[in-house]
């Protein structure tokens, strides 16, 4: 199924650009890239954990110093490996 909708995905940026319209085609052929996903992926994830923890944080306010910590944790590993090793 996924294959499926990668193979459309390409049909229609194939028949974008075929009608001239290449800026659009490259912004969603670069969102077929694997990169491009696993960012989203991550940066999905990322803020759902933010959401929670920022949940947590307004039910006991007394978790704050720990609630920091966790966001530190999350962000040191739910960043791309580039993302890691520019911030060493």
């Amino acid at each position: 199924m996924a294959d499926d909708a990668v193979g459309k995905t390409q049909d229609l940026v194939e028949r974008l650009r075929e009608q001239g319209h290449h800026a659009e085609a490259d912004s969603l052929a670069h969102h077929l890239s694997v990169h491009s996903v696993e960012s989203g992926f991550l940066f999905a994830l990322r803020e759902a954990c933010e959401t929670i923890l920022t949940a947590i944080e307004a039910v006991d306010p007394v978790t704050q110093t720990m609630i920091e910590d966790l966001r530190l944790e999350v962000e040191k590993r739910l960043s791309l490996p580039a993302a890691r090793e520019g911030t060493k």
